[in-house]
């Protein structure tokens, strides 16, 4: 499993996995990005839809009443969606960086 940086989990995080509806969802989420894996009391899968359907949800072993979820990041990054979205977002910063570098220039030729 890949290591992800700061910004590439936070771009995952804002615009796949955010769930408001749920307390824990962010620690939820951390740990499937970070080891693929997590352990849950038993609920119905959090994510419906979208992101959930990367998200395997299945009796955890050794464990009463807990669900495990699984995640695998490979194929999720391999999807059409994450692709979709990832160029919109790709576009949003590059219009950002264009602006923040004609700032730069006119801030530098004062």
């Amino acid at each position: 499993m890949q290591k992800l940086t700061h910004h590439q989990k936070e771009f995952l995080l804002e615009y796949f996995f955010k769930n408001e509806k749920y307390t824990g969802w962010k620690n939820i989420a951390n740990k499937l990005l970070d080891n693929g894996k997590c352990i849950l009391p038993k609920y119905d899968c959090i994510w419906v839809g979208g992101i959930g359907n990367f998200i395997n949800a299945e009796p955890a072993k050794d464990a009463v009443n807990c669900l495990e979820y699984s995640f695998d990041l490979e194929y999720f990054l391999s999807s059409e969606w994450y692709k979709q979205v990832c160029t919109q977002y790709i576009a949003i910063l590059s219009q950002k960086k264009r602006e923040i570098e004609e700032e730069y220039e006119d801030i530098c030729n004062l």
